[in-house]
């Protein structure tokens, strides 16, 4: 029983900190995508004027990734508005420690991306609009 406990009990062990490693990587990923999706819908909503929304989103952009990403040290991030989206994209590369020390896990980095796009319209704007085609549709 003390042979077959010296075996399970380091994978078991090991296996319950893979899965906490793991835990970090996903929470990297939906960090990125929560931020992301931030960033779209604010600029969206918040702003008005078209050209003013990119230059709010170029300018919004660096703070608020900060620096909340595990094993990452920037997070590139790009900002597009166009008259009917905004499309916000990013990119993360988590340098994983364990490569060098274990050598059981891969040398490459885990590279995390995300786009996000938002509809960029007003709703009283298209509720005025269909209001008035219906007017016209209608017959006055």
């Amino acid at each position: 029983m003390t042979a077959e406990a010296a075996f399970v009990v380091p994978w078991v062990i090991f296996i319950i900190v893979w899965l906490i490693y793991l835990g970090y990587f996903e929470y990297d990923r939906c960090l990125i995508f929560q931020d992301d999706y931030l960033l779209a819908t604010l600029s969206a909503t918040k702003i008005k004027p078209v050209d003013e929304k990119q230059s709010w989103l170029d300018g919004h952009i660096g703070s608020i990734h900060g620096s909340k990403y595990m094993g990452a040290h920037s997070v590139e991030t790009t900002g597009e508005v166009t008259k009917s989206k905004i499309i916000v994209s990013s990119a993360l590369t988590v340098s994983h420690p364990l490569t060098y020390h274990a050598g059981m896990i891969p040398a490459s980095n885990w590279n995390i991306s995300d786009r996000v796009e938002a509809d960029n319209f007003s709703y009283t704007e298209r509720i005025r609009l269909f209001r008035s085609v219906g007017r016209v549709l209608g017959g006055g």
